[in-house]
């Protein structure tokens, strides 16, 4: 008997890391080269719109835990910079929001964002912080 609950407990854990794994992280926590390696997808040395948007999706989809096409306060709170800081909010909303923070860093508006765009978006943001 006790085997069987060690040998449960082992598998839903492993479950669960499989699944936490496969979960796209957030992108405010990564390294700019993981930003790249994680959305680029192409492979052509920037972030174009319909990745970003992709990506969001995915990481939309998979904070969704009741899986109700909406994220609440609980599944993802606002950031205090976040330009889309209501909830309830859907994934056309999110999407949205992504558009608004991509087209922002986009400096030379080519529809791709750059590492360099990228780092400069995060410093400016991180500024911004610190003086509100």
């Amino acid at each position: 008997m006790r085997t069987q609950i060690v040998g449960s407990i082992v598998l839903l854990m492993a479950s669960a890391l499989a699944h936490a794994a496969d979960d796209p992280p957030s992108l405010r926590a990564l390294p700019v080269d993981d930003v790249m390696s994680n959305l680029d997808r192409n492979q052509n040395g920037c972030i174009e719109e319909e990745e970003g948007r992709n990506y969001a999706s995915r990481r939309f989809h998979s904070l969704d835990a009741n899986s109700d096409g909406e994220l609440d306060a609980s599944e993802a709170p606002p950031a205090p910079d976040d330009a889309q800081a209501m909830r309830p909010i859907s994934v056309e909303a999110w999407q949205d929001a992504y558009r608004e923070r991509f087209n922002a860093i986009d400096s030379d508006a080519n529809g791709c964002l750059a590492p360099q765009e990228i780092s400069a978006g995060r410093a400016r943001r991180d500024s911004t912080k610190k003086e509100g």
